[in-house]
C-alpha cells in the first residue's frame, strides 16, 4: 500500500505531478508566451500601419527571396547527409528535413528534431540516436554561427569603434566549435566516465553513448567535418541574403547587417519557450532585433511576418507531400515519436 493509499487526509502535494500533467503546462506556458509576444508586437505597431507596410511590399523582392530559401535548403540538406557520412540518399534526406519542419510547425515541445531522426532511423541498418546525434551536430554548428555573428555585429550594432573583424569572430568561435567536436570523438573516455556516473550506471546508459558515439564517427575525418561546415556557412549566408531581400522588398536602404543581425536574433529567439511554429516569439524577436536600426515597429513587424510566413508555408507545405509520398501521417508519426521517448533512448522505433 502506497503512502497515499494509506493517509486518511487528502493532501495534493503528496501527489507527483504525472508527465502529461507536465507536458500540458510546459504547452500552455509556450502557448501564454507566444500570445503575449504576439499581442505586445501588434499593438506596438498598430494595425493600420502595419497592412499600410505590408502593401507597400516589392513582389520581385519576395520572389527572389523564396529562390534563396529554396537553395539555402538545398544547402542544409547537403550538410546534414554530409554529417551522416552520406548513409541516405539526398532526397530521403531532402524530404525528412521538411517534415521535421513540418512537425516543428504543428506539434509542441520541438518534436521535429526527433520525428526527422525517427524518419530516418528506423530504416533498415539505422539507428534512431545515430541521426539525432547528426542533428546534435548540425544545431551546434548553427549555435557556433549564430553566435559568432553575434559577438561580431554587437558591437558595430552599439556603434562601438575599432572592433575585431567580423570573419575573425566568426572563424574564433567555430574553431572552439570544431575543437569540442573532436574532444568528442577523439576522447571518448571522458564522456563514459560522466555517463557512468548517471543514476542507473553505465549499464543502462553506455548503449545509447555508444550509438551516438556512431553517429558522430564521420567527424572523425576532418574532410567530412569541413565540408559538413562549408555547407553550413553557405546555409546561413543564404539566409541572410533572404532576409536582406525581404528587407529591401520594403525598405530600399535596408543593409546587409540589419538582416543578418535579424537572422540571429530570430534564431537564438526559437529557445524561448512557444507555440508551435514558434507564433509571436519570432516576430517579438524580429522587431527587436531591427530597433536596433531604428526600423518603424510597422515595417519591422512586416518584415518579420512575411520572412516567418514563407519558411513555415514552404516547410509545412513540402513536409507534408514527403509525408503523403511515404503513406504516413503527422497522428501516427507523433504516436511513434511518443512510444520511441517512451521506450528509452536506447531503443529503436517502429
Amino acid at each position: 500500500m502506497t503512502v497515499l493509499e494509506s493517509s486518511t487526509v487528502y493532501n495534493p502535494r503528496l501527489i507527483p505531478m504525472s508527465r502529461n500533467s507536465r507536458r500540458f503546462l510546459a504547452l500552455l506556458l509556450g502557448i501564454l508566451i507566444s500570445a503575449a509576444a504576439l499581442y505586445l508586437v501588434l499593438r506596438w505597431a498598430g494595425w493600420e500601419a502595419l497592412l499600410a507596410a505590408l502593401k507597400r511590399m516589392d513582389v520581385r523582392f519576395l520572389l527572389l527571396a523564396v529562390v534563396v530559401y529554396l537553395t539555402s535548403m538545398l544547402a542544409r540538406t547537403a550538410a546534414w547527409q554530409t554529417i551522416l557520412n552520406h548513409k541516405y540518399g539526398f532526397g530521403r534526406v531532402l524530404a525528412a528535413l521538411n517534415e521535421g519542419y513540418l512537425l516543428n510547425n504543428v506539434l509542441p515541445w520541438r518534436l521535429g528534431e526527433v520525428g526527422r531522426a525517427v524518419l530516418l532511423g528506423r530504416r533498415s541498418g539505422g539507428s534512431i540516436l545515430s541521426v539525432l546525434s547528426s542533428i546534435l551536430v548540425e544545431r551546434l554548428f548553427d549555435l557556433a554561427l549564430a553566435l559568432g555573428l553575434l559577438f561580431a555585429l554587437l558591437p558595430l550594432v552599439a556603434g562601438i569603434p575599432n572592433v575585431p573583424r567580423t570573419g575573425s569572430t566568426i572563424a574564433a568561435i567555430l574553431i572552439f566549435i570544431i575543437a569540442f567536436l573532436w574532444l568528442l570523438v577523439r576522447k571518448p573516455e571522458w564522456i563514459e566516465s560522466i555517463v557512468s556516473r548517471l543514476p542507473g550506471g553505465g549499464k543502462r546508459w553506455m548503449p545509447a553513448w555508444e550509438r551516438v558515439r556512431q553517429g558522430l564517427q564521420a567527424l572523425q575525418d576532418p574532410r567530412v567535418l569541413f565540408k559538413s561546415l562549408g555547407w553550413m556557412v553557405l546555409t546561413w549566408a543564404l539566409a541572410g541574403v533572404e532576409y536582406w531581400l525581404v528587407l529591401k522588398a520594403l525598405i530600399p536602404e535596408a543593409e546587409w547587417t540589419w538582416a543578418f543581425f535579424m537572422l540571429t536574433i530570430t534564431l537564438l529567439g526559437g529557445a524561448i519557450p512557444s507555440s508551435p511554429g514558434y507564433f509571436g516569439v519570432f516576430e517579438a524577436a524580429g522587431v527587436l532585433a531591427l530597433s536596433a536600426f531604428n526600423v518603424p515597429k510597422a515595417e519591422a513587424l512586416a518584415v518579420s511576418l512575411t520572412i516567418h510566413g514563407m519558411v513555415y508555408s514552404i516547410g509545412s507545405l513540402f513536409g507534408l507531400i514527403a509525408l503523403l509520398n511515404e503513406g504516413e501521417t503527422i497522428s501516427g508519426l507523433y504516436q511513434d515519436i511518443r512510444r520511441w521517448l517512451s521506450s528509452g533512448s536506447n531503443q529503436q522505433a517502429g
